[in-house]
């Protein structure tokens, strides 16, 4: 990981990894230089997490390796975003197989990451992907699961159809794979002059605020989410919510 960390700080220096003091003939492209930062700064908080970790004597992890119990990594976290994201046919169930996890836990963690209100929600969801996978829904013949505890002091989050102050929060893009043209619209919406906070945009989209903050993150506006939340605070957010 090292060198990859190496391999990627001269890219972004402008500098050929392959060919020490020469420059790169790539076009200049502002985008593409923040994502190679943005890429950089997490391959950092990920290698120094590994350091951190004790070695295991097991083998690597492999796909259907069983993981249960065992603490989500950051890069694990990840890549189960990437891999919900990415595919509107992805079901809970391949990716049980593909992390070593149970259907229930994977989504409890879409739900810790603001994919979804509550568990209902998430199930519904993977529902609605196998029916048009042509699958049966599994969710709705099952008893309803009880989801992971979590060490996490973070008070629950309010359903997708709820009632706060006068009137209903509706999340109807809940768990919706995020296109182009959605990231493009989150990005201006956040660098309007007017400057709307999170929880104005998350009510503008049809998102939950989680799901804006978490987004903010993966297209490369903010190293992580503490920075989203404080750059949201320095806003006058006046909802006195934090994710």
């Amino acid at each position: 990981m090292n060198r990859e960390l190496e391999i990627v700080e001269q890219l972004i220096l402008g500098q050929d990894p392959l060919h020490r003091g020469q420059a790169l003939h790539t076009p200049k492209d502002p985008a593409l230089d923040q994502a190679r930062a943005h890429y950089y700064q997490q391959l950092k908080r990920v290698s120094k997490q590994h350091a951190a970790e004790p070695a295991q004597p097991s083998q690597p992890a492999r796909c259907g390796q069983n993981r249960a119990g065992e603490r989500w990594s950051i890069a694990e976290d990840n890549r189960l975003s990437a891999l919900w994201e990415t595919s509107a046919t992805v079901t809970s169930a391949e990716l049980a197989d593909k992390l070593g996890r149970s259907r229930t836990a994977i989504l409890a963690r879409l739900v810790k990451q603001g994919y979804f209100a509550d568990q209902a929600s998430a199930m519904q969801a993977d529902d609605q992907r196998l029916e048009q996978a042509g699958q049966p829904a599994w969710w709705a013949t099952q008893p309803k699961p009880a989801m992971p505890a979590t060490t996490s002091a973070t008070p629950p989050r309010p359903p997708a159809h709820t009632t706060q102050g006068s009137g209903p929060i509706d999340i109807p893009n809940a768990g919706k794979a995020w296109s182009a043209s959605d990231d493009a619209r989150l990005r201006a919406n956040w660098h309007d002059p007017a400057s709307p906070n999170c929880a104005s945009i998350a009510q503008s989209m049809g998102r939950s605020r989680a799901a804006i903050i978490a987004r903010l993150v993966r297209i490369g506006e903010f190293p992580d989410r503490d920075a989203v939340r404080a750059a949201d605070r320095e806003r006058g957010s006046n909802l006195g919510q934090d994710d």
